[in-house]
């Protein structure tokens, strides 16, 4: 299905920043990268955003929590998708200076009243949030992907999904990325599945 196309040249626009900033980390030390992480986007890739989109459009999902938004390039995916179904997207972030930024996006493509922000801790986020929620995007730091499952508890809608990125890169990742999928796969009220789309992703749909 297509994408706005105001949204689509902020995407292409973001994915030139990465393609730029992924060339610009291959130069330096990696202990500099680590240092200057909050810099450079750290998106889902086009894949997995055009996937995301898919879902959301195809299935009438209107209510979509974003746990991570970083500088805004899923959320936009998310909110152009919320819109095509007339939905709505939960972001939270703990950096402000990424919300700033993400918001201003947003703005410029007519999305800004399809999404709400919620700056801080993101566990703590979770804990307060009501739902239910149709579709969960989780892309924070990987040791905090079993502790967001296990905060959405009943806050997941009938049949809702729960999309998990970075599964399969990069590869310091690996065993958070392991062990979110067992817990994910132990749960007696989910089916789940592994994709090599991206970075990876482990898609989990909720009985119902």
């Amino acid at each position: 299905m297509s994408v706005d196309p105001a949204v689509r040249a902020a995407l292409d626009t973001m994915e030139e920043r990465w393609a730029r900033e992924q060339r610009e980390q291959a130069r330096i030390p990696r202990e500099e990268a680590y240092a200057r992480v909050d810099e450079f986007l750290l998106p889902i890739g086009p894949e997995t955003g055009r996937l995301i989109h898919d879902l959301i459009r195809q299935g009438g999902l209107k209510s979509i929590l974003e746990v991570g938004a970083s500088y805004g390039y899923s959320t936009l995916w998310l909110a152009d998708a919320a819109r095509a179904v007339d939905g709505c997207v939960t972001s939270l972030e703990l950096h402000a200076g990424k919300i700033a930024a993400a918001r201003e996006t947003l703005a410029e493509v007519g999305l800004a009243n399809r999404v709400d922000f919620i700056a801080g801790d993101a566990l703590a986020s979770i804990h307060a949030l009501t739902g239910p929620f149709d579709l969960v995007l989780i892309d924070l730091w990987k040791d905090l992907y079993i502790p967001c499952l296990d905060r959405l508890g009943g806050k997941l809608a009938a049949g809702a999904i729960i999309v998990a990125d970075n599964m399969l890169f990069p590869p310091e990742n690996a065993d958070n990325a392991a062990a979110y999928r067992r817990a994910v796969r132990a749960r007696g009220d989910m089916d789940s599945v592994l994709l090599p789309i991206g970075a990876g992703i482990e898609i989990s749909r909720k009985h119902g």
